[in-house]
């Protein structure tokens, strides 16, 4: 139940949700009770009580985001501010407008870092990069929310459509993730003479491997540019042979 706090609930504990749950925690304080959801954690807050919050946060899988959202439509209550975490916008903005009810406000985010990039960071969001695509927001949930991401966490947003998001992910995340994974599939590592090129290279892949292969087969899969950014890199790469053995 509602103590009279004010509380932000987050659906999913894991890498990221774990991650946002204690930013949340260290960065808002002792005023506002965050509260985490996660099936696969039985200490964890029942999904009704996070579900009584003023603000929840998806953070699972895009595969799975469509049927949490069928879970909570039921639950949820009118005037809770839903926002969801995935690294494609587009049809989890279209799921949200669609399943859950015109009561609820929606809002689309990706905030483009991860437990790597934090603790490089100094174990800090300060100046990290947040997509942020108000699609069914009052006035005064956007000032909310902007507050919480931009004065309490620090990060830098990036206000966009999900369409303008999506279009530009493709080769922003995607481009550098598939990168990586071509190294990775190819076993590349260190050589014991690496150029500083090399070694930036090696970086990248390093974090692509740490993140899951589900998120990066979610990503690609779910990502309406993904195709076409493949397709130019296979293209690409035929090309350069091609001029290779002319």
């Amino acid at each position: 139940m509602n103590t009279g706090k004010l509380e932000i609930g987050i659906i999913g504990r894991g890498r990221f949700g774990g991650l946002l749950y204690e930013q949340l925690q260290r960065a808002l304080g002792p005023d506002v009770r965050v509260k985490a959801f996660d099936a696969k954690l039985p200490e964890a807050n029942k999904l009704e009580d996070v579900l009584d919050s003023r603000v929840v946060f998806c953070c699972v899988p895009i595969s799975e985001l469509r049927s949490v959202l069928k879970q909570i439509d039921p639950i949820i209550t009118k005037g809770t501010v839903v926002v969801d975490v995935c690294s494609v916008k587009m049809l989890p903005a279209e799921w949200m407008l669609e399943i859950l009810p015109e009561g609820c406000e929606i809002c689309a985010t990706h905030p483009i870092f991860g437990p790597d990039s934090v603790r490089n960071n100094g174990d800090s969001l300060a100046g990290l990069p947040l997509v942020f695509c108000p699609v069914r927001l009052s006035a005064q949930s956007e000032s909310f929310l902007k507050g919480v991401f931009v004065d309490k966490l620090g990060v830098s947003l990036k206000e966009m459509s999900p369409e303008e998001h999506d279009r530009k992910m493709a080769y922003s995340l995607l481009y550098t993730h598939l990168v990586g994974r071509i190294g990775q599939q190819m076993e590349v590592g260190t050589t014991g003479i690496d150029t500083k090129g090399f070694e930036k290279l090696l970086e990248v892949q390093q974090y692509v491997v740490n993140d899951s292969w589900q998120l990066f087969k979610d990503m690609n899969l779910y990502n309406p540019f993904a195709t076409e950014m493949r397709k130019k890199f296979k293209k690409a790469l035929e090309d350069i042979e091609s001029e290779l053995n002319n």
